[in-house]
């Protein structure tokens, strides 16, 4: 019974977080300066990235477009 509770809380967890970060339309990678649409194949670790609102907010931050989703 404790296993499925802590299971079911570290899911709750991860589903939240996920869902903070695609609240936005783009997402930037602060190491790379790249921005991705939030489903980007090449995003693996969406915890990484910023949130960003729009494409004239990535390009006035330093953002430049992935080019791979080319947002």
């Amino acid at each position: 019974m404790m296993k499925k509770l802590s299971l079911a809380l570290a899911m709750l967890c991860l589903l939240s977080s996920v869902g903070t970060a695609f609240a936005a339309d783009y997402l930037g990678n602060p190491r790379s300066m790249k921005f991705h649409y939030t489903d980007c194949r090449t995003i693996k670790h969406p915890e990484n990235f910023v949130p960003i609102d729009s494409r004239d907010e990535a390009l006035a931050e330093g953002y430049v477009p992935c080019g791979v989703c080319k947002p």
